[in-house]
């Protein structure tokens, strides 16, 4: 199975020179936490269609095993789905938003193997959210069955109120038919877009079979589109992050005071002490003790290691070393107990 990841949008309401999906939590871009949610399913190939800012997410992901395709001018969705017509090669591809850093890989895979639903032109991912505000709104008839997605600029009162919401994550069929869709959509909405969303709306009413799997993890699937949004996801993930670590044998004082980032390893019976930030491709031995106060970034810490009120930029800390308090360790410099 294939992946597309649109990528091409600026995100207006970040106020920002950088494209949406480079913004960083927890040491990663957005688009990177998603490959890195993806990568452990070995999909086929995986398609991003970039387009503001392209120059710099084809560097940022120079290392990953990626095509790139180009939405030269921002359309909308639908638009820069039609943009990987002629990449994708399998029978069936997923389609996500480049800004869904939170979704966990074992939610990626339930989604695709669900049974029941083999049949289906056209799938959906979609969740409950006690505060629908910003997403684009799951219509249905009487009978439960999907009858479009109505964005939330073009919703009106009663709409508003529907708490289903769309993720923008689709499983759809590399069909003529899809693409054939594509192409009939129209721009007359209140942005003046092709939504992609408007294939539900084409499916049904041509009588394609049409289905939404709706999970129960609404945190997982938030969409950022502004700063307040980059925040809720850092925290989330930095929330998740110090659970792991917990789990497997290291204490951290105080969580509410203490950021670890993603890429961090951490060796059991290591006591992370209150205001301490780790952050890069940190790694800390067992029996440690760091903190408080301390920062350390792209670190190489040893085992039995004490450090506090000191910042650590790149450096090696041996075995057995007490750091003496206040120190900054730059890059490549290379700390022991002697």
């Amino acid at each position: 199975m294939d992946c597309v990841i649109l990528a091409a949008g600026k995100g207006t309401r970040m106020s920002s020179s950088i494209p949406k999906v480079l913004h960083e939590i927890q040491g990663r871009s957005l688009i990177e936490h998603l490959l890195y949610s993806i990568d452990p399913l070995e999909l086929g190939k995986v398609v991003v269609v970039v387009g503001y800012g392209r120059e710099k997410i084809e560097e940022r992901l120079k290392n990953w095993e990626v095509e790139f395709t180009v939405q030269e001018k921002q359309k909308g969705t639908a638009h820069a789905l039609q943009q990987a017509k002629g990449k994708i090669e399998d029978d069936s591809f997923l389609v996500f938003p480049g800004d869904l850093p939170l979704i966990k890989t074992s939610s990626i895979e339930s989604f695709i193997n669900s049974p029941g639903e083999d049949n289906h032109s056209l799938t959906l991912l979609t969740v409950n959210r006690d505060d629908p505000g910003g997403y684009g709104r799951i219509k249905r008839d009487t009978k439960g069955n999907l009858e479009e997605i109505v964005e939330e600029q073009d919703a009106n009162k009663e709409e508003r109120k529907i708490k289903e919401i769309n993720t923008g994550i689709y499983l759809i069929p590399n069909t003529d038919y899809l693409w054939n869709q594509l192409d009939s959509i129209n721009s007359s909405n209140a942005q003046g877009e092709l939504y992609l969303t408007d294939l539900v709306k084409l499916f049904s009413r041509d009588g394609a079979e049409v289905s939404a799997k709706t999970f129960s993890s609404p945190e997982e699937f938030l969409g950022v589109n502004t700063r307040k949004d980059l925040i809720e996801a850092g925290q989330i993930l930095n929330k998740r992050k110090i659970n792991s670590l917990l789990s497997s044998g290291v204490t951290v004082k105080d969580p509410r005071t203490t950021t670890i980032e993603t890429g961090v390893e951490i060796g059991r019976d290591t006591v992370v002490e209150p205001f301490t930030l780790l952050k890069g491709n940190t790694t800390i031995g067992e029996n440690s003790q760091i903190g408080p106060n301390a920062e350390i970034i792209n670190g190489t810490i040893g085992e039995e290691v004490k450090i506090s009120h000191s910042l650590v930029r790149g450096s090696t800390v041996q075995d057995k070393t007490k750091v003496k308090p206040f120190r900054h360790l730059g890059p490549n410099q290379i700390v022991n107990s002697t």
